[in-house]
């Protein structure tokens, strides 16, 4: 099938695993968008998830009969992740200096790693940015703790995860069909879109609800993980 055939198929029937399909070919799309962009500051993680709901709305609402290419859809509808990012930045939500700080720290970084054959340490960081250790360390955990949410893993009990492709277009998929409050919990659980992990006692109190419910919560996003996979 091409992909307006695919598209409509999956409108028809919601098939998890015809959307992962569809979602893989268009990888590339979000990861380009989503590079492009965090030069302004904004997490990998809160771009992608951005991006990735998108993606999702533009297999929504494409009707061939506009003679439109899905291509073509699903670039229009990922430019809304433009105006998040320069919104963003020009609220002052995550200040300029601040991200190009981060693009430079990526960019010295990834020279280094391409150079030295392997990831360079603290003191190599810092020598080639000239910058103290401490705040080279700072950056590091800053950007660890993007990449850890920007993988969304699905085990919510202590399972051993893959971390592969696959399961991060499955948690993308999931995250869309919850509702507002099951969305909360499970950003909060694996830090999705940029958010801070919290245990379920954190999790219950800003939600105001007991640590039951939020286990409970859980137990219905595993079973439905389990019926996806």
């Amino acid at each position: 099938m091409d992909d307006r055939e695919s598209i409509a198929e999956w409108q028809n029937t919601h098939d998890s695993n015809l959307f992962m399909q569809m979602s893989s070919r268009y990888q590339p799309v979000i990861t380009s968008f989503v590079n492009k962009f965090k030069t302004t500051g904004l997490p990998p993680a809160t771009l992608r998830a951005q991006a990735t709901t998108q993606l999702i709305k533009a297999f929504e609402t494409y009707d061939p009969t506009k003679g439109t290419q899905p291509t073509t859809h699903v670039y229009n509808s990922l430019q809304k992740v433009q105006r998040m990012a320069s919104e963003s930045l020009m609220s002052g939500h995550v200040p300029e200096s601040r991200g190009m700080k981060r693009s430079t720290f990526t960019i010295v970084k990834d020279n280094l790693t391409e150079q030295l054959g392997r990831e360079p340490n603290v003191n190599e960081l810092a020598d080639e940015l000239s910058w103290n250790r401490k705040e080279v360390a700072r950056m590091l955990d800053e950007l660890k703790g993007e990449i850890t949410a920007s993988k969304a893993e699905f085990d919510f009990y202590g399972n051993s995860t893959t971390g592969e492709s696959k399961d991060k277009i499955l948690s993308n998929y999931l995250y869309q069909e919850l509702t507002g409050p099951q969305k909360v919990i499970f950003e909060h659980t694996f830090g999705y879109g940029g958010k801070s992990k919290l245990n379920n006692k954190e999790i219950a109190k800003s939600l105001g609800r007991n640590e039951m419910w939020v286990h409970r919560e859980k137990q219905k996003m595993s079973n439905r993980i389990r019926e996806m996979r």
